[in-house]
């Protein structure tokens, strides 16, 4: 009996240990699929560079390149590395950035490699060699870093089936590209509703009212504008061309290598998007980007005169160089007609504070 009992004990610890062992070992669920994503945008530009530069070799391997390291962070990050529920530690996302493209076509012998990655507290750097080798796969698909202990073997494949596996990378990449864009525009949509609610409530500091200062109309054409670029003619639906978008450009900047240093790749699209989002809204109300010091300092000086309080704004902030037009139009800001029936949070945001027709503080 007393074998059995140990028997059993030994299988519930094992199995718990290979629980601990997986848990230890879990991606970040939504950063796992946001950088997958743009790893597959990363590939299908890398291949679609290849294709344009059209010198293919006749035979020739193929290999990708990881863009992702996962790791436990060795800085803070709040609570976002850890699994709901269990509290388990969870891999954060760290980029690699290579020394060459991450698609590359392996046509000698061996081809050299290099990396550094840098992200969430980690800095390293490693070197591998890409070997060609029969018997070996056309195409090697590398999901950790390698090292010149380990190299990477590739098979070879004639030119026109490395053709059609680039334009497979290249639509890959196309579709990612669609995917996190559509991810993002709810997330987009709640954002310009919050930077409304604070924009409101920071002019509301020197009117005395926190109100409405745009309709509904106008925060939604902010989201499409920032979704897919601002639009030149209403009628016929025609778009700024030449132009990306301010989300298309949010994507481009994540590609970038040195970009999440020192934030995981879901605050950084965050904060972007609420820096853009409260930029569109003030544009649209004519209020100047530094409209918010000018009311702070005409705060300080509640009975001056407008010459007064540029003077005393040039004192604090002389390389602004404000001029009596921007600091009139900072301070005759207005909301616009259609604004008083609108919200200023959208339909489940939550806040402490429903600033709606409220006093300010």
């Amino acid at each position: 009996m007393s074998l059995n009992l140990t028997s059993e004990t030994a299988a519930a610890l094992m199995a718990d240990a290979a629980r601990a062992v997986e848990e230890c070992g879990r991606k970040h669920p939504s950063l796992e699929v946001l950088c997958s994503r743009l790893e597959r945008i990363m590939h299908g530009q890398a291949a679609k560079a290849i294709l344009e530069a059209g010198d293919l070799p006749e035979r020739a391997g193929i290999v990708t390149l990881p863009v992702w390291s996962w790791e436990h962070p060795l800085i803070d990050v709040g609570r976002k590395d850890k699994a709901h529920g269990t509290g388990e530690r969870m891999l954060m996302p760290v980029r690699n950035a290579w020394d060459g493209p991450s698609v590359i076509i392996v046509s000698d012998e061996a081809v050299p490699v290099s990396y550094h990655t840098r992200g969430m507290g980690h800095a390293r750097a490693g070197q591998s060699k890409l070997v060609r080798r029969l018997g070996e796969a056309p195409v090697a698909t590398v999901t950790t870093l390698p090292s010149l202990a380990e190299p990477v073997f590739v098979g070879s494949g004639l030119k026109s089936r490395n053709t059609a596996y680039l334009n497979s990378l290249v639509k890959a990449g196309e579709a990612a590209h669609w995917d996190v864009l559509t991810d993002l525009e709810p997330k987009l949509r709640t954002t310009v509703f919050q930077a409304h609610s604070f924009v409101c409530y920071e002019i509301g500091l020197s009117t005395g009212v926190v109100e409405p200062m745009l309709d509904e109309l106008g925060l939604e054409q902010i989201v499409d504008a920032m979704m897919y670029g601002e639009i030149l003619d209403e009628d016929a639906g025609e778009r700024e061309k030449g132009k990306p978008s301010a989300m298309f450009r949010l994507i481009e900047l994540c590609l970038e290598p040195e970009c999440f240093v020192k934030v995981d790749p879901l605050k950084y699209m965050t904060k972007h998007m609420r820096r853009d989002a409260e930029t569109q809204i003030r544009r649209r109300l004519g209020d100047p980007h530094i409209g918010p010091k000018i009311r702070e300092i005409a705060r300080r000086h509640p009975r001056a005169e407008i010459a007064d309080i540029v003077e005393a704004y040039r004192e604090v902030y002389p390389k602004d160089r404000l001029s009596l037009p921007r600091a009139r139009a900072a301070l005759s800001v207005s909301p616009s007609a259609a604004a008083r029936s609108t919200l200023l949070a959208p339909e489940g945001f939550t806040s402490d504070t429903v600033y709606e027709g409220s006093r300010a503080a």
